[in-house]
């Protein structure tokens, strides 16, 4: 199989070579992650273990909602074998630079996550010398997975999930998904329904394990009332509007939300509509969409460099959601209105915020189901219904504490999950 997969990338690079030469060349992204993916930088001397006889623990995550949820369990490895002993990756840009923010303290060193090529994949496992390889959630590659086989280093997918689109994809594919999986030491599943669908997939019954979601061990947002007086005031908001704070949302929806918007408004409610987008170099064209519509919006960094009130801010950065769920009155997670799977909601949970997603939560469909189930979350399916729920929760304050309250009981009675994967792994962790 994985001579059969070098041939086939091999042909399809050369093929290719004239369009994804000038991606690289002129993506800014794709620009500053190509050579450290395709050539993984060495490790100073002093980080991790490169004298530790037995190598440090690799713990990887694909992009910025996979390095939040492997949060808490990098922070539980780094108390219990130390976080000089840890190297953590991503694979993209944006996951690399939130690694950066929340990781920096628990681990020895990060780096991008290495090319599925022979070469970047050796080159990868020199540096770093694994004696253990922890996935969070997904990013499943064969050369990197045979790779580890050849040197007999465990590797482990932790946290994981299949939404209905990657387990019909898989299926399709399973001759070949089937032996990959089976690289795995262990799979730990977050549902009864993700250990079946596994199970349709050929996986061992032993291999796996139901422990939970570790996204419900994440650290409740905590933000001091100073440092959410300092944001109130850098995006110039008053002190006596709403703030709907609409997180991670993408193409096709920030439209919806404006017809949502100026529907609210045309009630009298004068709130200010927070929006970040899931990429924040889109900042500026969600900014047109607004306008269009007759609605001021200003980016952060336009308010910032020129500051006075906007209707609508869009955030340009990344990093600052977190804070702006603390701040909302309610909040809806983005993803949801078009099919794109949903997003985390266990943010503005943890903070008692009331919760509103659209129909397609596959990605978060056991989270989004109990929040729902719970009293936690709203459903809505449209601009209409997204208007009438956000007015509701903003003028009905006994409603919005009653919905934020459940959710956040929603988040404090699943956790438990980061305890139950290190058991299942434990025997590969050695002090």
């Amino acid at each position: 199989m994985i001579i059969g997969y070098n041939v086939v990338m091999v042909v399809a690079i050369l093929l290719l070579w004239p369009i994804w030469v000038p991606v690289v060349g002129f993506r800014k992204k794709h620009r500053r992650t190509f050579l450290k993916r395709l050539f993984m930088e060495a490790l100073p001397r002093n980080d991790t273990a490169s004298g530790d006889a037995g190598g440090p623990v690799w713990i990887h995550a694909l992009s910025v909602g996979e390095v939040l949820s492997a949060e808490p369990l990098v922070k539980a490895l780094a108390q219990k074998i130390g976080g000089h002993r840890l190297v953590f990756t991503a694979s993209t840009q944006t996951g690399y630079e939130m690694a950066t923010r929340v990781m920096a303290p628990h681990v020895a060193a990060i780096r991008h996550f290495p090319y599925d090529t022979p070469f970047s994949v050796r080159r990868a496992l020199t540096v770093v010398g694994p004696r253990l390889v922890v996935i969070v959630e997904t990013d499943i590659w064969p050369n990197f997975l045979y790779s580890l086989n050849r040197c007999k280093i465990p590797v482990h997918l932790v946290n994981a999930r299949l939404s209905d689109g990657s387990f019909r994809g898989y299926k399709r594919i399973g001759f070949l998904m089937s032996p990959l999986l089976s690289l795995f030491e262990r799979i730990c599943v977050q549902t009864d329904s993700d250990r079946f669908r596994f199970l349709e997939l050929g996986v061992s019954e032993k291999k796996l394990a139901t422990v939970g979601n570790i996204k419900f061990d994440q650290a409740p947002v905590s933000v001091s009332a100073e440092d959410l007086n300092r944001l109130s005031e850098g995006l110039c908001l008053s002190e006596s509007a709403p703030v709907w704070v609409a997180g991670s949302t993408h193409q096709g929806e920030e439209a919806v939300l404006s017809d949502a918007y100026r529907s609210l408004r045309a009630t009298g409610i004068d709130a200010v509509l927070i929006v970040v987008p899931r990429d924040p170099g889109r900042a500026i064209a969600v900014c047109s969409i607004f306008r269009r519509s007759g609605v001021d919006a200003r980016t952060m960094g336009q308010i910032e460099r020129q500051p006075s009130p906007s209707a609508v801010v869009v955030i340009d950065r990344i990093g600052v959601l977190r804070q702006l769920y603390a701040l909302a009155d309610v909040a809806f997670v983005g993803g949801s209105l078009v099919d794109a799977g949903g997003h985390n909601p266990l943010e503005p949970a943890s903070v008692a915020k009331p919760i509103l997603f659209g129909p397609h939560t596959s990605d978060f469909r056991w989270i989004c189901q109990t929040l729902e189930n719970e009293g936690g979350a709203i459903r809505v399916d449209d601009a209409h219904q997204l208007a009438g729920q956000a007015g509701h929760l903003m003028v009905n304050r006994d409603a919005n504490r009653r919905v934020g309250q459940r959710a956040r009981d929603v988040f404090i009675k699943n956790r438990g999950a980061v305890e139950r994967t290190l058991a299942v792994i434990g025997s590969d962790i050695h002090p």
